[in-house]
């Protein structure tokens, strides 16, 4: 059952006139992914297709193309997207399809190359290929049988293409290419469709489906050039711009699948392509789309053609671009129906009348200077009426009459952008109950009434970039209720729009509780509090790029948990705070170039130590750019990184210098190196089970000739730093490294990696000969160590050194104490540690 909505009494009241300045903005095409509305129309000629954004999409950073060289034989240089597709050329030396590279990429691109015709076995061994671009070759004159051998049963796709020498193809050309689906010949220099034709055979390519013959110069097309493809699985040809003043009536016979034809922008007289489509209908080819864009037609459409249509199958209908006066007569299968650019500055009330199962209407970039009532049709789901009053020559505005919707409950998209349309009331969308597209781009919009949106209770996506609706002038911001009744809305767009303030009266979002997108880029903001995106808890995108943001240190989207990718390019953003990673840690994708970031230790260290808690588990995507110091824009960051790895790094040069010296491979220095500005007299690596015993060491040693210095983790450490930088720096600043090695020792992960440590000495430690040595290393042993716990360090260590071993005996204890100091005491020539130890 289908209820009619009742139109109030009040719509009955005229529009007012609203006069304001044109402003006239940049035409930009902005696609939105994952929320499909309504794609009804073919090809080239259709409006994109409208989705949402995905929250981590990857054709962003691609890999960057490699060089894979000039190949030997052939003398061409080729270039590999890596996965994507191989791109060869060389005009002068590039005589045949390189075949000495490794090309595992599924697509390859030959163009501007010096070949002149494709051999036998010309792509041999490239049996991953799915698609195949031939294209601009200037010399290229022949395809030979056998170039395209049988084991390219995966291509799909190809195209040869712009290549002026080719224009005679063999009847065995394409052997081989049993699964080609696809298939662009556009603009080569073939002079009858015969030449082509006589190529594709049903038993050459069986499961051909679409082929492109655009920008040939064919002149007329005879009743026998298609012969060869007699029962071809075709279905879609297209023969735009191809000069063509003469079909003859049969000559699309032999294609019996045949469903989409495009015959756009040739000049053949009306009655010719009259008597195409009757003949195509009396003989049963089951044509579906026909597209007849700027054929030439004036004033009105052929009456043979029209009626012709009539009694076809065709749904779709492709008329833009001729110059008439819009009428049609009975056409009941007729469901797609393109007007645009027909210089259209009226539409008569019943110009539709005899399209009963119209649903989609595309009338966009006429001269209409508002909704005219012939559009008002009840079936209708696609309108499209967008760049109506904006014009090169004059500049004239477009009324949208109050409840002029008010049957169009079935209407799902609705476009309206590029027109003067100044304002919005709240009876504007009365009647759009089941809309879920809605654009009014570049509108010069001045104001958006109060519950303007509430009749589109199932709106999906509202365009309103660049329209001046926001009041700076106090209240400043988005008016309140201005979003009220857009409870199920996914996707919102305000770019442009002069936003300096989202609001100070009250939050405007607190309506839009489902949506997931919100699209803020190119606004004047500056700041942005904790309460601005509270309502949005799906949000799931944002886009606050070209803004005048700077750090926040308070929190903005603690309460949007779904939040994963986030644009903040070009604002004025110079470091991260804490509060700015907590708002990042739940993204996988964040870009933040242009901004002023100063790229100093601190900063990056703040950064590195969030990336590795947070980031990084989500594999979290950052693209940003440094632009202090100045003298460091390319690689501040990297500089950054090596600093705070430096005792990695240089644990890494200690292991490469300490293998090649045993090697032979580095002769000791002429001159001795005794060091003495070392901090410490050692480092005690110790399992905190044996606290107590490393405690009375330390009493020990330091408070008893020669009063050594020791360094241990709970005294000595900074506070805040991380472990592994502290071990490995304080093993370089020790003259010795002290293991006191015990069954607690051998059983923890930390010991055991500064054994590990331990076991190839100190940093760039030399003897006085120059050479890399290990008697740096002294071993205790606190009780027994059982073998199961000894890693295969611990067993070579207590194996091949001699340790001290504790003992219970006091009257031992002494000879202990004595014997450690003496291997634990600096040379006589070298007392800077325990010097120091007395001032």
């Amino acid at each position: 059952m289908i209820l009619l909505q009742r139109i109030p009494e009040s719509c009955v009241l005229p529009p007012r006139n609203m006069l304001l300045p044109s402003l006239l903005s940049t035409i930009l095409i902005i696609s939105i992914r994952e929320i499909t509305t309504f794609e009804p129309c073919d090809g080239d000629y259709c409006p994109p297709a409208v989705v949402r954004p995905k929250a981590s999409p990857i054709e962003i950073n691609q890999p960057a193309p490699v060089l894979l060289g000039t190949d030997a034989e052939s003398g061409c240089i080729c270039r590999e997207h890596p996965k994507v597709f191989v791109v060869c050329f060389g005009r002068l030396l590039c005589k045949k399809v390189p075949l000495g590279f490794n090309i595992t990429a599924p697509t390859l691109k030959v163009t501007i190359t010096n070949i002149y015709e494709l051999r036998p076995g010309a792509f041999a061994g490239l049996t991953q290929l799915e698609g195949l671009q031939i294209d601009g070759n200037l010399n290229l004159s022949k395809i030979l049988p056998g170039a395209f051998n049988s084991n390219l049963t995966k291509l799909t796709n190809m195209s040869i293409s712009f290549n002026p020498n080719l224009r005679i193809l063999h009847p065995l050309s394409f052997q081989g290419l049993v699964n080609l689906r696809t298939l662009y010949i556009v603009k080569n220099g073939f002079e009858t469709v015969y030449d082509i034709a006589i190529s594709l055979s049903p038993p050459i390519v069986p499961n051909l489906y679409k082929i492109s013959l655009n920008e040939n110069n064919f002149d007329g097309i005879s009743s026998e050039d298609f012969v060869p493809m007699e029962n071809s699985t075709v279905e879609d040809m297209s023969l735009v711009l191809c000069r063509l003043d003469y079909l003859h009536p049969d000559c699309f016979a032999p294609l019996k699948k045949l469903e989409v034809l495009r015959l756009g922008e040739n000049s053949f007289n009306s009655s010719t392509i009259s008597d195409v489509i009757a003949r195509t209908v009396e003989i049963g080819i089951p044509l579906k789309l026909l597209n007849l864009y700027s054929v030439g037609f004036r004033k009105s459409p052929p009456r043979k053609l029209m009626e012709a249509l009539a009694k076809s199958n065709i749904t779709n209908l492709n008329l833009a671009g001729n110059q008439f006066e819009i009428f049609f007569p009975y056409m009941p299968n007729i469901k797609v129906l393109d007007l645009r650019s027909v210089l259209a500055l009226e539409i008569q009330n019943d110009a539709f009348k005899n399209l009963p199962n119209l649903k989609t209407l595309l009338l966009g970039g006429n001269k209409l200077a508002t909704i005219p009532e012939g559009v008002i049709l009840n079936n209708l789901t696609y309108l499209d009426l967008q760049q109506n009053s904006v014009n090169r020559y004059y500049q004239s505005y477009f009324s949208i009459p109050i409840c002029k919707f008010a049957s169009m409950n079935k209407l799902v998209y609705l476009n309206l952008n590029f027109n003067r349309i100044n304002h919005l009331e709240n009876k504007t969308f009365v009647g759009l109950g089941n809309l879920q597209t809605l654009g009014l781009r570049n509108s010069t919009i001045f104001y958006i009434q109060n519950d303007t949106f509430v009749p589109l209770k199932n709106l999906l996506f509202l365009n309103i970039e660049n329209n001046y609706f926001i009041s700076n002038k106090y209240p400043p911001g988005i008016d309140v209720d201005v979003f009220k009744g857009l409870g199920n809305l996914r996707v919102l767009l305000l770019g442009g729009c002069g936003i300096t303030s989202l609001s100070k009266n009250g939050n405007p979002f607190k309506h839009l509780k489902s949506l997931e997108h919100l699209g803020l880029e190119k606004n004047s903001l500056k700041t942005i509090s904790a309460t601005d995106f509270s309502p949005l808890a799906r949000l799931k995108s944002i886009d606050l790029s070209e803004n005048l943001l700077v750090v926040w240190d308070e929190r903005i989207f603690r309460h949007n948990p779904k939040l994963q990718f986030s644009i903040l390019n070009r604002n004025k953003i110079s470091y991260f705070s804490g509060a700015m990673l907590d708002d990042f840690s739940n993204l996988t994708q964040l870009e933040v170039q242009y901004n002023p970031f100063f790229c100093d230790c601190r900063s990056y260290k703040i950064y590195r130590q969030w990336f590795f808690h947070a980031a990084r588990k989500k594999n979290v995507e950052i693209n940003a750019h440094c632009v202090f110091p100045e003298t460091m824009n390319n690689y501040s960051v990297t500089v950054s990184f090596c600093y705070y790895y430096r005792w990695h790094i240089r644990y890494w040069i200690f292991l490469t210098r300490l293998y090649l010296s045993r090697k032979g491979k580095i002769k000791p220095k002429s001159e001795k190196t005794v060091y003495t500005n070392y901090i410490y007299d050692a480092f005690v690596s110790y399992s905190n089970e044996d606290r107590n015993f490393v405690v009375r060491l330390v009493t020990m040693l330091e408070n008893y000739d020669p009063f050594l210095k020791l360094c241990v983790y709970e005294r000595d450490f900074q506070i805040g730093t991380m472990i592994s930088e502290s071990v490995l720096e304080s093993v370089a600043q020790s003259r010795r490294t002290l293991l006191i090695i015990s069954d607690n020792y051998a059983k923890s992960q930390w010991c055991r990696w500064e054994s590990q440590i331990a076991e190839h000495h100190r940093l760039f430690f030399e003897n006085e000969n120059g050479e890399y040595v290990d008697d740096s290393l002294v071993l205790i042993k606190l009780g027994p160590v059982g073998d199961n716990h000894l890693t295969p360090t611990l067993k070579y260590l207590l194996k091949t050194r001699i340790y001290l071993p504790w003992e219970a005996d006091e009257k031992k204890q002494k000879v202990f104490w004595e014997r450690l100091r003496t291997a634990l005491a600096p040379p006589k020539n070298d007392q800077g540690v325990s010097e120091c130890t007395h001032i």
